[in-house]
């Protein structure tokens, strides 16, 4: 466990996605030394996915509707969001987004009011797009720092604690060698894990790593049952995101034969177009709407029949006579990627998207272990069953903003950490373990992590989706602790071009566990989270759901009014 390098920071910021961006300029602001580290390349992770036309973010109109968007908050959380937390976001985002431009995003503003997913009350929203000039522009602002060092294709495989606080970490950087950081702080932005499931909306390095990471760092993890799922096109353009609003114009979802996929799922007094009309209110899956059956119906079918090549939609084309601003930058941006709605067959499925849960924070992004600050995707802000579009990118901005102050306070007061390269090894050698034998064949190790990967992106979509039961998801539970004794991972570790896959094995093994846990604890429907074995809404569990590592680090979930 050789370390090849060792970097001094104050503060070390990971992911550069719009909280890590956030945070590293305020902290470069305010004069620290910030190391910037990042999986892919700066303005990365989900904030900035390729195949989708824009983001928004919801702003609150005036001090009158602060107390109107906490009710649409805690009425779609089901009682499962953090009430302080949804304080600070609609106190402080209409000041917030109008820093967008400061860290090189250009937010415009949609005429008039609007509704955004999720939300009975219009507000005003503000629209993100053009990805890739942002990240020029991100690149222009970061290079005016002295203070502000980038690591790009890096990732932290662990962090380091004295004391009980964070003082450094261990990267591996994009050469495979392996980085000892000390650092006073860390703010962690990593983003979610949607690239563990086979068919997401994800970038590929929006992998869970931060949570496995914070988890054995001390930190717990909170409603981790309470995915999104969202509709995505198949074809003629995979993993492209959906814009849910055009099944207004959508006349029905079919099959390959042709016969209406929803229609026979609606129950009675529910009309294919009052489904339709209520689905495109909102883009993720919620069983706390009747327009849960839409997704229910494409989930029951593939998981039955084993195609995954989607469902097509019939459209109306008047749908290219709406001129209003949120259908033409949506569909324009399609024409320019050669989709047709009305032309083309479009065929969707859903597709594992963004977690409503992660790290359990406070309103500074503390995480409860000295030094640590989580923000972002990773984090589980003020989201709860249900998550109103806009406010994940808003809480970018606001909880990016108040870790970074926070922090600048936090490490005026202490010294900088001690962690030597013999600690760093040890703690790697406790994660990896030793290789056992010298002359074992690592490809052939290699490929089977590969395939446990690729099998456990499998198993998840298909009985950690849309629709869950207890024999699906203990099922898989068995199966993927079945496929932790097929891995090699001290083998693997000990080779430094193969260090990237044991690291992401060893990650996915362990989250894969903790998603199905919580997914099997919570006994009932709520939200995002489906049980076709309990498909109510039970008052029974109206707590939320924590994760913690035991002392053996094995998960450890229980449900607390906190």
């Amino acid at each position: 466990m050789e370390i090849n390098k060792t970097v001094e920071t104050d503060v070390l910021v990971a992911g550069s996605g719009l909280a890590g961006i956030k945070a590293a300029k305020e902290l470069s602001d305010l004069g620290h030394r910030v190391l910037l580290v990042t999986k892919m390349k700066i303005a990365s992770g989900s904030s900035f996915y390729p195949l989708k036309a824009s983001l928004g973010t919801q702003v609150t109109k005036d001090q009158e509707d602060e107390q109107t968007f906490l009710k649409d908050i805690e009425e779609m959380s089901r009682g499962m969001h953090r009430q302080d937390l949804a304080e600070v976001y609609v106190r402080e985002i209409p000041e917030r987004v109008k820093e967008y431009w400061d860290i090189g995003v250009d937010a415009k503003k949609l005429e008039g009011e609007r509704k955004a997913c999720f939300a009975p009350n219009a507000r005003r929203i503000y629209l993100l797009s053009d990805w890739d000039r942002i990240r020029r522009k991100v690149n222009e602002i970061f290079a005016r720092y002295d203070t502000l060092s980038i690591m790009e294709k890096t990732v932290i495989l662990t962090l380091i604690k004295e004391g009980g606080r964070v003082t450094g970490a261990v990267l591996l950087d994009e050469n495979h060698e392996l980085v000892l950081v000390r650092c006073k702080a860390a703010i962690v932005a990593t983003g979610g894990f949607g690239s563990i499931y086979k068919h997401n909306l994800n970038p590929n390095d929006v992998d869970g790593s931060g949570h496995v990471l914070a988890l054995e760092a001390g930190a717990r993890l909170v409603n981790m049952e309470f995915i999104q799922f969202i509709p995505g096109i198949t074809s003629p353009k995979y993993k492209t995101l959906f814009g849910e609003h055009t099944l207004m114009y959508c006349k029905d979802i079919v099959d390959g034969e042709g016969e209406s996929l929803l229609r026979p799922m609606l129950p009675e007094g529910l009309s294919l177009r009052e489904c339709l009309e209520i689905r495109s209110t909102h883009g993720p899956f919620t069983h706390s709407l009747e327009s849960r059956y839409f997704d229910i119906a494409m989930m029951k079918r593939i998981t039955e029949t084993g195609n995954e090549d989607g469902f097509r939609l019939q459209f109306d084309p008047a749908i290219y006579e709406n001129k209003e601003e949120f259908y033409t930058v949506y569909l324009d941006w399609l024409k320019e990627r050669n989709v047709n709605l009305a032309e083309d067959e479009i065929r969707i499925a859903p597709f594992a998207h963004a977690s409503n849960g992660g790290v359990f924070i406070d309103p500074h992004g503390r995480t409860g272990v000295d030094g640590l600050y989580v923000i972002g995707e990773l984090s589980c802000n003020i989201e709860g069953a249900n998550r109103l579009g806009g406010n994940s990118t808003g809480a970018c901005m606001v909880f990016g903003k108040r870790a970074a102050e926070h922090c600048s306070d936090y490490i005026g007061g202490v010294d900088p950490g001690i962690a030597d390269v013999k600690l760093a090894a040890d703690r790697l050698t406790g994660m990896f373990g030793e290789p056992t034998a010298a002359d074992a064949d690592v490809e052939a190790a290699a490929e089977r992590a590969r395939a446990v990967t690729e099998k456990i992106r499998e198993i998840l979509w298909y009985h950690a989706n849309v629709v869950r039961s207890e024999e699906g998801l203990s099922g898989a539970l068995d199966e993927i602790r079945g496929l932790e004794k097929v891995v090699d991972l001290p083998l693997l570790f000990s080779r430094p071009e193969k260090r990237q896959l044991a690291f992401k094995t060893r990650n996915f093994l362990k989250l894969s566990q903790v998603l199905l846990l919580a997914m099997l604890e919570r006994k009932e429907s709520r939200g995002a989270h489906y049980r076709e074995d309990y498909p109510d809404e039970d008052e029974a569990f109206s707590r939320r759901l924590f994760v913690s590592a035991d002392p053996e680090g094995q998960p450890h979930l229980e449900f607390l009014n906190e």
